[in-house]
């Protein structure tokens, strides 16, 4: 492949996760690419955590350190974030130039947005120069402030410059197209499985199609493991890795591990429906797995079975020299997986791509473009001779005749005129806005009933759907016979409470099944399912009618409060493009 663009010694693509921190430096290799190094260091516990930074001194520290570690001495770096902060849109907007598009992108935004203009970073790209008569489409992009600023300050605090920040699915983008070099018609889906977030986009063509942040992520995966199979921790986060502690197979993982790929693959699958709805395509032609997450052992053979669909490894260095001596064979797989966000951002040094995004904002990148030390500057020699001018400006208005002065005052008052004509337009266009906002809050609250209604519509189901879960965790097909432990005689459902009735093989079947009822989260953090207490009212009975010689049962009766807030994330559709 030929490569064009960066002409200096390497690039630097920096990823900052929320479990380890990824770096890799690209350098030119006549006309292909080679990996010059890499390393990879992971976080203390509890360094970040739901994205938030807990301890910002360790991770500037361990910044400073992968690049020490790699021996990459340059300090400019290409990096990039992601989550809720971010906006993703593919709007319309009038044909014009790309300067006449930079003038107006700040009033598209804010139609398309649900932030404040002023508290966000822009950026965009025209990605279709006519899609109807005198209309082109653009790809915008929105940041909050406070997420680049945070960003952009680890980096300086750790010594570095960033020559750019843009997101992590556009990353992926550009190493998938510089590795696979797709066809215009091919549409896949890439799953970046981190440590607590997937991220999921799906590309054509070049561009991006959809993307969205799943709430699930390598850390749901180590709890069902330590969970089911009595791993500690490190154990589990091995089995993450690839490797299988002494006397765990495969399937005892596979087991384990069954009902979070489940959820995953209904997100997934929810995912697929609203990319398809969208028009632009009816079909994923394959799907790539990445992330540290992904080496976990049957993940891509379940996620296929779960899809239909050819999934495999995601490979970002199949067009880029890798030597044995920087990276084993050995561990070629592994790493990866791992280093496919950092590859895509070191590439954008040298690859030009459809959406070359860059949130950095205008302020820093002013500062890049700032006048070299010695050269002198136009605007403070006019203000060194402003009181000159000034001086010889009022001697030349002293000696101006009346007519002159009269000609002026009869300019100024055109002036005037012209400048109230301006104030009358805009206090007109003020107006406009005022109920345009208006009508927009009408229409925000007319979408919220829509989804309250959904939702009502769709409550029973939801809850039963939940139900069952916890009833028959072991069962991962419809109707499939398994030894269950719990049978309900009796199920009413009214408003946000559940009344069960029913019998148990053991006290412990009625406990677990509670505490699986308490630990059913649909949208990733509230409950759905609460319990006054664990244990609540049971009797000890028997088959035969006394207690001895036949085979007890555990009559139960539980009453069960229901949030319908946990399931509002199943009925709307709050991310993509």
């Amino acid at each position: 492949m030929l490569v064009l663009g960066k002409s200096g010694k390497s690039a630097v693509g920096l990823d900052i996760g929320s479990h380890s921190i990824k770096v890799v430096e690209l350098v030119r290799s006549g006309k292909s690419l080679k990996m010059a190094r890499y390393a990879i260091q992971e976080l203390a516990p509890g360094t970040v955590v739901d994205g938030e930074v807990v301890n910002r001194e360790h991770l500037i520290s361990t910044i400073t350190d992968v690049l020490r570690n790699a021996g990459i001495k340059s300090k400019s770096v290409y990096s990039a974030v992601s989550g809720r902060s971010v906006i993703v849109r593919r709007i319309p907007m009038e044909k014009m130039t790309e300067a006449q598009a930079r003038q107006a992108i700040h009033w598209e935004a804010e139609q398309h947005i649900p932030f404040r203009i002023d508290e966000v970073s822009l950026d965009f790209k025209i990605i279709n120069e006519e899609i109807a008569p005198g209309q082109m489409e653009v790809l915008l992009v929105a940041a909050k402030k406070e997420v680049v600023d945070l960003h952009r300050g680890l980096l300086q605090s750790a010594g570095l410059r960033p020559e750019a920040i843009e997101l992590e699915q556009f990353a992926l983008q550009r190493a998938y197209e510089h590795a696979y070099q797709p066809g215009e018609e091919e549409c896949v889906t890439i799953l970046n499985v981190g440590a607590e977030v997937t991220n999921m986009i799906v590309i054509k063509g070049g561009l991006p199609s959809f993307n969205r942040d799943l709430a699930i992520g390598g850390n749901r995966f180590i709890e069902a493991l330590q969970r089911s199979l009595g791993l500690d921790y490190e154990a589990a986060e091995t089995v993450l890795k690839g490797n299988l502690p002494e006397g765990t197979s495969s399937e005892d993982v596979r087991s384990a591990i069954s009902h979070v790929i489940e959820e995953l693959s209904t997100s997934v699958r929810r995912s697929f429906i609203s990319f398809q709805a969208s028009g632009e395509s009816t079909r994923i032609d394959r799907m790539y797995i990445s992330g540290g997450c992904s080496l976990m052992p049957g993940l891509a053979t379940i996620l296929s079975e779960q899809h239909g669909l050819p999934v495999e490894p995601f490979q970002p260095f199949r067009n880029i020299t890798v030597d044995a001596s920087v990276l084993p064979d050995d561990d070629r797989a592994g790493v990866d997986a791992i280093l496919a966000v950092c590859t895509g951002l070191a590439l954008r040094g040298y690859v030009p791509g459809m959406v070359d995004i860059n949130i950095l904002g205008a302020a820093e990148q002013k500062k890049k473009k700032k006048r070299p030390a010695g050269e002198s500057n136009p605007l403070i020699t006019l203000v060194s001779f402003l009181p000159l001018i000034l001086v010889a400006g009022g001697i030349l208005l002293m000696v101006l005749n009346y007519g002159q002065l009269k000609q002026e005052e009869r300019d100024l008052q055109s002036q005037i005129s012209d400048i109230d004509a301006q104030i009358a337009q805009m206090e007109a266009q003020v107006a406009q806005q005022e109920q345009a906002d208006l009508l927009e809050l009408q229409v925000d609250s007319k979408r919220n009933d829509i989804i309250n209604l959904a939702l009502k519509q769709k409550y029973t189901v939801y809850v039963m759907e939940y139900l069952c879960r916890a009833l028959y965790p072991e069962q991962t097909a419809f109707a499939e016979e398994t030894e269950k432990g719990i049978y309900l005689s009796n199920l009413t459902l009214y408003g946000p409470s559940l009344h069960l009735t029913g019998v148990a093989r053991t006290w412990g079947d009625i406990v677990s099944f509670q505490r699986r009822l308490v630990e059913l989260r649909p949208d990733g953090i509230s409950t759905l399912f609460s319990l006054p207490e664990f244990g609540q009212t049971y009797t000890l009975t028997t088959e035969g009618g006394d207690l001895s010689g036949a085979e007890t049962r555990y009559q139960f009766d539980l009453e069960i409060g229901v949030d319908p807030t946990s399931l509002s994330p199943l009925v709307g559709d709050y991310a993509g493009i």
